[in-house]
């Protein structure tokens, strides 16, 4: 990427005013023992990661390189033709160029109009998320820390769950800091129907009788911030392996549109990014070369879904029941 576009990731880490390098650690649901970490060394060097928040990055990005981006635009339908693509918006407003490209996340509009009848459409993982967010007095976070800087991936019998940080108060007085509790069905439909339509507080005690055997790493977080800090709505775990061949055409996709992953392999916007740095370095290709842009579409497309369907499936494959034992699971996280 761009000098102008990296310099500055690291500002985007939750440990940035810390002064902390990132680090995930993978903990054993039973003991509260970390068996394995990756990160830990400073930005650049290898073996570092960057544990971002999201707004913060979305933002960074968007303010690099002086990125013309139009925001609140709800995309509707294009028309495609020999000599370019029209985008159209819900507020009656268009757009044309000689590419569109959907990165308009997992329930794209883009893909559905490109494949039509044809397109499979995204499943529910086994995987059935219940969420928490919440301010942890120094007392409360300082444990987890311990165990890693920037957030734990717990691994148990039939479960998962992350716990990570989202801020820290520049006095260090308290930080924010968000649960994922995460069971495993093989049915996961009804579950994922309860939890859409249960009460806070029914999802609280849930969560309370489901770690009740567990280290206390796994329950304190979730007692400490009691009903209230269950998020509403709850969001979903849903997956979708790109087809093996997509329309070489004026029209593509990228990202979550393209292939959606669990995140147990941090890999979806890690993928996402390298899909739109191998775009773009096809589209300044053709631009040099004077081709048309629609022309690099093929070869975008050759590494992209490969790509994108290992990603999918080795983040399932990390969700599978040998990565119960979170030895397995780190194994399975690191990147060889």
């Amino acid at each position: 990427m761009p000098a102008e576009t990296t310099k500055n990731f690291v500002t985007t880490s939750v440990n940035h005013t810390t002064g902390d390098n990132d680090e995930l650690g993978f903990v054993d649901a039973t003991t509260g023992e970390c068996v394995g970490m990756v990160g830990g060394k400073p930005y650049g060097e290898p073996g570092s990661f960057i544990r971002a928040g999201r707004e913060s990055f979305r933002t960074l990005l968007w303010g690099a390189n002086n990125l013309r981006v139009s925001a609140d635009k709800e995309f509707t339908h294009y028309e495609a033709d020999e000599d370019g693509v029209t985008a159209f918006f819900k507020d009656g407003t268009k757009a044309r160029g000689k590419l569109l490209i959907g990165s308009d996340g997992l329930h794209s509009r883009v893909l559905d109009q490109l494949l039509g009848s044809t397109r499979d459409k995204p499943v529910l993982s086994s995987y059935v998320p219940l969420f928490g967010e919440l301010d942890l007095p120094r007392e409360q976070y300082e444990p987890l820390r311990q165990l890693a800087k920037s957030a734990i991936q717990v691994s148990g019998s039939g479960f998962r769950q992350m716990i990570g940080m989202l801020s820290m108060e520049e006095d260090r007085s308290s930080s924010r800091w968000f649960w994922a509790l995460m069971p495993r069905r093989e049915n996961p439909e009804p579950l994922s129907d309860w939890i859409q339509h249960a009460s806070t507080h029914e999802l609280y005690e849930y969560a309370v009788e489901f770690t009740k055997d567990y280290h206390p790493i796994v329950q304190n977080v979730i007692k400490y911030g009691g009903p209230k800090a269950i998020i509403q709505p709850q969001p979903k775990f849903q997956e979708f392996v790109p087809p093996e061949r997509l329309p070489e055409g004026r029209v593509t996709v990228m990202g979550d549109a393209a292939h959606a992953m669990i995140p147990f392999r941090g890999a979806g916007a890690n993928t996402a990014l390298l899909d739109a740095s191998d775009l773009a370095k096809l589209l300044i290709k053709a631009h040099t070369e004077g081709t048309d842009p629609s022309s690099i579409v093929g070869q975008y497309l050759a590494t992209m879904i490969p790509r994108g369907r290992e990603a999918v499936l080795s983040s399932r494959a990390a969700g599978d029941a040998s990565g119960d034992d979170p030895a397995v699971h780190f194994n399975k996280f690191r990147r060889h």
